[in-house]
Parts: structure tokens; sequence; C-alpha cells
């Protein structure tokens, strides 16, 4: 009785083993291309804003960016903190165009007219430059990547 017992915890062992390191590998996803940027408003700091991000995401399982976080940077002067406002969920097998709502939290108000009279809001990708990381995940794996200094209209060419 007690033999039988340890022989099924044995092979349940292994089978659990086996289900969990086969779930541990995916494949990278493409960020194609960043386009249009919303203004949706201002609130105290922080600066909100919507992407419109085409991603294609060959993984046959979700996939969600649960952190976006960048130091920004306009004309060489630090503007403040880049994040998404909340996680993005990718569909499996699918290349879409996701809405991303981002903010940039401002070390001042003054970065706020600065920002407002360096030109559009449409140019803004092309005029501010970050650094910083993006954490995703697929249970059971989770990834960071690092993303060194560069204009924010380059960050889906680098990745």
């Amino acid at each position: 009785m007690r033999s039988t017992k340890s022989f099924f915890k044995v092979i349940a062992f292994f089978v659990l083993v086996a289900l969990v390191s086969g779930c541990g590998r995916f494949n990278d996803i493409f960020i194609k291309e960043v386009s249009r940027v919303q203004f949706r408003g201002l609130q105290q700091n922080v600066v909100l804003l919507n992407f419109d991000v085409e991603i294609d995401n060959p993984n046959t399982r979700k996939i969600s960016v649960t952190q976006i976080e960048f130091k920004a940077w306009l004309n060489d002067r630090e503007l403040g903190m880049f994040r998404i406002a909340e996680p993005i969920k990718l569909v499996p097998c699918s290349r879409q165009t996701y809405v991303v709502p981002a903010e940039i939290e401002l070390r001042t108000v003054a970065d706020a007219f600065r920002l407002a009279s360096s030109g559009s809001i449409e140019s803004l990708l092309d005029r501010i430059e970050v650094e910083g990381k993006i954490k995703g995940k697929s249970f059971p794996v989770r990834k960071t990547i690092k993303v060194a200094r560069q204009p924010f209209r380059n960050i889906a060419s680098s990745l």
C-alpha cells in the first residue's frame, strides 16, 4: 500500500515536470508600427496619451505586457517618466492594432508648456527620446527587455 502511494507520487512529479518544462518557450512578438498619438488630457503633472501600436503575436498563448517604464527626454532635457496606464493583453496568433493608454509624469508643470510649445502631439513620437524597460509574461515565463536611450519612433525596430 505504501509503495503504491510513493509510486503514484513519483509518476505525478514526472508528469508535472514534463508539463511545466514544455510550457516555458515562446516566440518573439514583433512591433510593426507605432502610430497615431491622441492627447487625452492633463492632470497636474501627468500628460495622458493614447498610442496605436500594431503588434504581431505568433504565439499560441496570450501574452501580457505588464509594464512599460521609460525615462523620457525632450531636446536633451529630462521630461519625466513615461509608462503605460494598464497592461496590454495580446491575442494569440494574431496581428492587431492595440490602443495603448500611456502617461508621461512630468518633473514640473513647466514641462507641460514646453511639450505643448514644441510642436504638435502627432510629432511627439519623433521628438522625445526614451530609455527604460518593458516587462511581459505568459505563464510560467516572465521576461524583461531593457531599452537603450533612443528616439521613441525607433523602438519598434530595435526590439
